[in-house]
């Protein structure tokens, strides 16, 4: 009997686990006209990375709905990820699009909107504040800023830019230092409050 019990809870767990999981699909679209032969597919959260050799669409298990983000790198493309801003079992596909590297363009974009403003001075964060120039920057699609956003930037003068940029090493490396050049700025003025009136974090921000 109490081996039946024990057999039991452990089929109960599981179904608690399983019943948490979610499945997430991943679709590619080359858009340009190179031929793909490999690439790495990292979600953030999970430290895990996937080798992709072929664009063919799959499913990966998530461990619980919640905010993941998928980093995908190959050699010779620029990449543009489109995804809901939290997973959740009927909201879970992510789109890879590949498309020409135009190494021009981005360098060019970091080297005027990013790169300047990854060491700002307390003084000249204040400055950039009080003309509502000072912004989080995180990878989208769309300008669409949503409502949180929206009041964190009247509250503490902090507000939000979406870039329709490649999501490639150079994007994550300098858009991070420029997120968490803010985050340190807030949490010196207000401590680490500030944090949890954002549930949907930008890149580099805990």
């Amino acid at each position: 009997m109490q081996k039946i019990i024990l057999t039991f809870g452990f089929a109960f767990v599981a179904t608690l686990v399983s019943a948490k999981e979610i499945q997430a699909t991943v679709i590619f679209e080359n858009l340009s006209n190179k031929e793909f032969t490999s690439g790495t597919l990292t979600i953030l959260e999970l430290n895990k990375k996937i080798k992709v050799k072929q664009l063919e669409e799959f499913t990966i298990t998530l461990p619980e709905k919640g905010k993941y983000r998928f980093v995908f790198i190959a050699e010779g493309f620029n990449i543009k990820t489109s995804y809901p801003s939290r997973m959740m079992h009927r909201n879970n596909t992510r789109i890879i699009h590949l498309m020409e590297k135009n190494e021009t363009n981005v360098e060019e974009f970091f080297s005027l909107s990013i790169t300047s403003n990854m060491n700002l001075t307390d003084e000249q964060i204040e400055v950039r504040i009080s003309q509502g120039t000072l912004n989080f920057i995180i990878p989208g699609i769309d300008n669409l800023i949503s409502e949180e956003y929206i009041k964190f930037k009247e509250k503490y003068g902090v507000g939000l830019y979406k870039e329709n940029c490649a999501i490639d090493p150079l994007f994550y490396k300098k858009t991070t230092g420029n997120n968490q050049m803010i985050s340190n700025y807030l949490n010196k003025k207000y401590g680490t409050k500030w944090s949890f009136e954002l549930r949907s974090k930008p890149l580099g921000v805990r």
